[in-house]
């Protein structure tokens, strides 16, 4: 209608148009994107220039950079955004703090920008990257990507990475990181366009490791070994020591979750040898951690927390909210390793008050992803005392978080963990999809680390809801994935399960019951994890109780019941007493 007013067809006033040519002379273009493109060709040459600059800008067009890209003098710029407004390409949205306009529709901006030539629209973007730093040189920050955007398209390469690098990282920092990962992917376009050199290898591995980051929050291993790889090769071809650290740390860290912890522990230490004593605490904070999380996954908890300690010792002043290149902030997750470690040795005083300074970090340097951690690894903590009600109401905020944040990797750690809390609160039938989902949603992405673990728990809500076999074949599968990944503890967690299991059946497989027990008994012992040696002697027990010999049962349920009462693993404390006056009496 505005076209056909323009052109002379209609005239008169809105609500009362009439012909103004006769109606078979009228032609009216095949497209909408036609008609906005014969209109904006009917304008005069200033106001058409003007409206293509803003198009340029985008779809919100502030005053005061509309005005430092044109440079024209403020009574024509005024009026002829006055006559785009009266011609209803731009309308007003904003008054305060500085004047804005809008186009009316977002195919108006498609197409005045697709009328400029090439040069034209690469010369403008460029204007407004350099308007846009003299306007925001205090604050930066807050126009990002909007400066990502403009020097891409003015193909000003160098300014394109570096900002398109720091606006993933401020979406890294608001948990949007399918954002972060596109303006990696952009800064990796723009790098593609510098000549070789040293400098833009450096970029490059810098660019894999920041899209690391983003894609292990969103669980996808497949495309960080990719990127991985990918640094590795080129790490090696430019001999940066110090960039190879953090690649060995990384891939420390990959190998840990797919389930290969003795490689992992390899490349830290092959980390760990290239440090110098010049180089500050960063590199080697960085080595401990990964470290540390590698040994935690083999069960060695002993080199665990004294290397984690020992970054912890050193995760002070700036450090201790810094992120030092990690997708964390290791001055939480280090504690989060140590809280887990502490716990399967049963020094759980010690790991409440680590979780407790963790807790502190993570809402000071306010991340989600690192709280999730902390949070769960307390929760870890708790299950492994028997303080259930303790441990539940933080597994199900923290898995509201998680899916609230899209932080995907921690969706199946957190969900075995409260199954497994659910089914040790008599309520099997909710915690079961739990744990179902912790274990199909890790072994679908191929997340190993932990997986024979939350295999086990699996494993025993069905034994609790009478499913024998069903326990019998998930109790063994944890066995063997645990012992395909040298997860030691985690080998003697299922050994225990497959004791219970034994005892699950009428009559009871005693025999096959105590050998579980003692060979899980004995991988306790030899790693420190004191919790596992009470539950074993407790299974002990019911097998001797089992076959009558009263003594050694007794003697097994004693020896129960004096860990968890030093440990005060309160619930368990209360079950053994139980189990253990029954046996009293039937003496």
């Amino acid at each position: 209608m505005r076209s056909l007013v323009e052109t002379g067809f209609l005239v008169g006033e809105k609500g009362a148009y009439r012909p103004g040519l006769k109606i078979d002379e009228i032609r009216i273009p095949s497209t909408v994107q036609n008609v906005l493109a014969d209109r904006i060709d009917r304008l005069p040459f200033e106001e058409k220039r003007l409206l293509q600059t803003a198009a340029v800008i985008g779809v919100i067009v502030p005053l005061p950079l509309l005005r430092a890209v044109t440079e024209l003098p403020e009574d024509d710029l005024h009026r002829y955004v006055s006559h785009l407004q009266t011609a209803e390409f731009l309308y007003e949205t904003n008054l305060f703090p500085e004047m804005e306009y809008a186009f009316k529709h977002a195919l108006t901006t498609e197409v005045a920008y697709g009328a400029l030539l090439h040069e034209r629209r690469t010369l403008l973007h460029g204007l407004i990257v350099k308007a846009l730093e003299e306007m925001t040189e205090n604050i930066p920050h807050d126009h990002l990507e909007k400066l990502a955007h403009h020097a891409f398209q003015g193909e000003l390469w160098d300014k394109a990475i570096t900002y398109s690098r720091n606006a993933g990282a401020k979406a890294m920092s608001n948990s949007a990181f399918l954002v972060a990962l596109s303006s990696y992917e952009r800064a990796f376009q723009a790098l593609e366009h510098l000549p070789e050199s040293r400098e833009k290898l450096e970029r490059q591995i810098d660019l894999h490791l920041d899209s690391r980051n983003a894609l292990f929050l969103l669980g996808d291993l497949a495309r960080i070994a990719e990127h991985l790889h990918a640094a590795e090769s080129l790490v090696e071809t430019l001999g940066d020591r110090v960039r190879m650290v953090r690649v060995f740390n990384f891939l420390n860290s990959y190998y840990g979750l797919t389930g290969d912890p003795e490689l992992a522990i390899r490349f830290g230490q092959r980390a760990s040898a290239l440090i110098s004593e010049s180089d500050g605490p960063v590199l080697s904070v960085m080595t401990d951690y990964y470290l540390g999380a590698a040994y935690n996954k083999l069960g060695q908890y002993s080199q665990a927390i004294n290397v984690l300690k020992r970054a912890i010792r050193s995760l002070v002043g700036d450090l201790r909210h810094g992120q030092i290149g990690t997708a964390g902030y290791p001055a939480v997750t280090c504690r989060g390793h140590l809280v887990q470690c502490l716990a399967a040795m049963g020094q759980f005083r010690e790991g409440v008050s680590y979780a407790e300074e963790g807790i502190q970090i993570a809402e000071e340097v306010g991340d989600a992803s690192v709280l999730v951690y902390v949070n769960c690894s307390l929760a870890f903590l708790y299950l492994l005392k028997g303080d259930l009600d303790k441990a539940i109401p933080i597994l199900e905020r923290a898995l509201t978080t998680c899916r609230l944040s899209n932080i995907l990797v921690y969706i199946p750690f957190v969900s075995s963990r409260l199954g497994f809390a659910y089914m040790n609160a008599d309520r099997v039938i909710e915690g079961l999809p739990f744990l179902e989902q912790g274990v199909e949603d890790s072994a679908s992405v191929g997340r190993l680390a932990f997986l024979s673990l939350s295999t086990a728990w699996l494993s025993e809500g069905h034994l609790l809801l009478g499913h024998l076999e069903k326990a019998d074949v998930l109790a063994e599968r944890a066995l063997k994935i645990a012992k395909e990944h040298k997860e030691h503890a985690h080998e003697a967690w299922a050994l225990k399960l497959l004791g219970d299991v034994a005892m699950g059946h009428k009559p009871p497989k005693t025999q096959h019951a105590e050998s579980c027990y003692r060979d899980a008994f004995a991988v306790s012992l030899e790693l420190g994890m004191r919790p596992l040696q009470a539950h074993c002697h407790l299974g002990l027990g019911k097998v001797y109780a089992a076959v009558g010999a009263v003594e050694q049962a007794r003697a097994e349920m004693a020896a129960a019941t004096d860990l968890y009462r030093s440990m005060e693993m309160n619930l368990w404390l209360v079950r053994a007493n139980a189990l253990l006056n029954d046996i009293t009496t039937l003496a």
